[in-house]
């Protein structure tokens, strides 16, 4: 342990993402308080004080924690964030919010922290998560916080898609575990198809060293543009799990003449959309010059599919070709 600790308020702080910035405080010294609904792994850190409460609801109670930083990563509306950020107003030297970088306005063709974002539509709801205002309310929770505690106090994390071990969504374990499993596999376009990704460890120990040292601003936390293809994720699942896996490439045009359903029925494949140009184009540079480090690809995979083989052999993949729709996808493929 190096450096000053802080006190450490948690908003989150048990399930993926928070999961793993909070192991990354905790290793670092600080003394962390979670507040959170104890729903979701409610046996994580016994050790630290949890308070239980719905921070969509009344938030006073953060008021008397006791804390100069607080890490927010369980915020996805404009109300919530704002109430939160008051709540601790008083006190808080740091606030950190966990947004995404679909806050940005996509469809221009490279994305940096200079980049638009997306605006809210008139009359939109502010207060209620809604799937298709995701990315505006990720955004206008941005300023809602500055709006609070003013610029100097606010961390805006925008980060893209996250993998790595106790992955909710299995959008990148699907295929360590695929690849696994062996056999002829369906796999989208071709090996050049670009990807761009972020071990979510990479952001926890980011994060950790962010608010250790008094950042503000926004960082777009990402993998490097252009580093890495699908080929490259493929080839290290097959060095993670050797085996007689084949590859069947579809092309877009048959995905979606099959209605295969992008980033999640088929995870990392996207059909080409005006509006997601700049998707797989956002910078790193600010963040990495930061402090920002990624570990080899390699190393994910391998920790990803470890974990995925601890699982209980009756918990089915969040994500991914179930093993009926994939046969019938590869015999359509096989016919031409």
């Amino acid at each position: 342990m190096t450096g000053a600790t802080h006190k450490i308020l948690f908003l989150g702080g048990t399930s993926f993402v928070g999961r793993h910035i909070a192991e990354a405080l905790i290793a670092a010294g600080h003394d962390v308080t979670f507040f959170h609904r104890g729903t979701t792994n409610p046996s994580l850190f016994p050790e630290h004080r949890h308070i239980h409460g719905d921070r969509y609801g009344d938030v006073s109670v953060l008021a008397g924690v006791s804390a100069d930083i607080v890490v927010d990563t369980s915020g996805y509306t404009p109300d919530s964030v704002a109430a939160s950020a008051s709540a601790v107003s008083a006190s808080v030297r740091t606030y950190a919010f966990m947004s995404s970088v679909d806050a940005y306005d996509l469809s221009a063709a490279s994305v940096d922290e200079t980049s638009a974002t997306k605006p809210l539509p008139e009359g939109a709801t502010t207060s209620e998560a809604v799937p298709d205002l995701y990315g505006a309310h990720k955004a206008l929770a941005e300023q809602r916080a500055i709006a609070v505690l003013g610029a100097e106090r606010v961390i805006a994390i925008r980060a893209g898609l996250m993998v790595g071990p106790y992955d909710k969504t299995d959008r990148f374990t699907y295929w360590p575990a695929r690849v696994a499993r062996g056999g002829d596999i369906l796999t989208p376009v071709g090996p050049a198809m670009p990807v761009q990704f972020i071990d979510v460890r990479d952001v926890a120990a980011w994060t950790a060293g962010a608010v250790a040292n008094r950042l503000h601003g926004t960082f777009s936390l990402v993998g490097t543009p252009g580093a890495l293809t699908f080929g490259d994720v493929l080839d290290a699942c097959r060095a993670a799990a050797p085996g007689d896996a084949r590859f069947a490439w579809a092309s877009t045009e048959f995905l979606q003449a099959h209605d295969v359903g992008p980033w999640v029925e088929l995870p990392l494949w996207l059909p080409p959309l005006p509006e997601l140009a700049g998707l797989l184009k956002v910078s790193n540079d600010k963040a990495r010059a930061s402090g920002l480090r990624l570990r080899p690809l390699a190393e994910t995979v391998r920790d990803v599919l470890d974990e995925f083989r601890q699982r209980p052999t009756t918990q089915t993949l969040r994500a991914g070709l179930n093993p009926a729709r994939e046969a019938e996808l590869l015999a359509a493929l096989r016919r031409g």
